[in-house]
């Protein structure tokens, strides 16, 4: 039985579950160890971490950043972070505020396609989270523009999608320096891809990328993660050997996608969490 889901996400970033709810799912499906990772947030991990001492499950506070390459964007998990960190909550409103901006310019580029959706609709579907482009994909689906939610993704707002806008720019690596700043641990989330005859793709070349974002602070990698086989996670675990990084895994959870894993539906082993506290310790011990 699988008792360890790290790659989370509440209402306060683009799920379904209030932080409290989300716990108390984990609860009732016998995980033991759960990690808050919205997308630039940190809004839910008080009202999760409260609800993991009633319920019994360890809630380990994270983040994920979601950050720009050329061509691409990479998205960096944060673990242990100090979700009330000044900085870290001043960088992620200044990325939460590009989000709102982008939603709007979607929804102009949406009007001028025949496809329009209400902004305020978006923001009504947000709630009091951040703004991301599974709402504008809500907006779309509640509007009679698509038939499925994946179908907003492809037609409208996907990268390379007609409808598509770019993000505020953020490294990888200013995500790294942000998280060793608020005392976590950075993983670099999901890293590889499959195309469409089962061969790995990446977002860029991990060898050369990965010495400047060690640099950087990097401490993991996500290995385990829907969709990859045996072959993906022995190939990731290989490349976490030889740079030294710990792992990382979960199902990604939202809630809110038809088909989409629930908590706890891919094999996380239970020395994945315990050795990413080590190495959180580690950066904490007193010299």
């Amino acid at each position: 039985m699988n008792q360890v889901d790290l790659h989370t996400h509440t209402t306060a970033s683009d799920g379904a579950l209030r932080p409290s709810q989300l716990v108390a799912r984990a609860a009732r499906l016998a995980l033991k160890v759960i990690g808050i990772t919205d997308h630039d947030s940190t809004d839910g991990v008080a009202e999760a971490l409260a609800a993991g001492k009633t319920e019994g499950v360890e809630v380990i506070p994270g983040v994920e950043i979601n950050t720009d390459v050329p061509g691409s964007e990479v998205h960096m998990l944060g673990y242990f972070v100090d979700h009330a960190h000044e900085e870290l909550g001043v960088q992620l409103a200044r990325i939460r505020d590009g989000r709102i901006g982008r939603a709007r310019h979607m929804a102009g580029k949406l009007a001028e396609m025949g496809a329009a959706v209400r902004f305020e609709r978006i923001l009504e579907i947000a709630g009091e989270g951040s703004v991301g482009r599974p709402h504008v994909a809500q907006a779309l689906l509640e509007a009679g523009h698509v038939a499925t939610y994946e179908q907003a993704f492809v037609r409208y707002i996907g990268r390379n999608s007609p409808a598509y806008v770019e993000r505020m720019k953020f490294s990888p690596a200013e995500a790294c320096r942000l998280i060793r700043r608020a005392g976590g641990v950075p993983v670099l989330a999901h890293p590889v891809a499959h195309d469409r005859y089962g061969g790995i793709v990446t977002p860029f070349d991990l060898h050369q990328k990965l010495p400047e974002l060690i640099e950087a602070g990097l401490l993991g990698l996500e290995i385990y993660y829907p969709g990859y086989d045996a072959i993906t996670t022995e190939y990731l675990l290989g490349i976490a050997r030889r740079y030294g990084l710990v792992g990382a895994g979960g199902t990604d959870f939202h809630g809110i996608r038809s088909g989409e894993l629930d908590l706890g539906g891919i094999y996380v082993p239970m020395k994945v969490a315990r050795r990413l506290r080590e190495k959180w310790e580690s950066l904490h011990q007193a010299p």
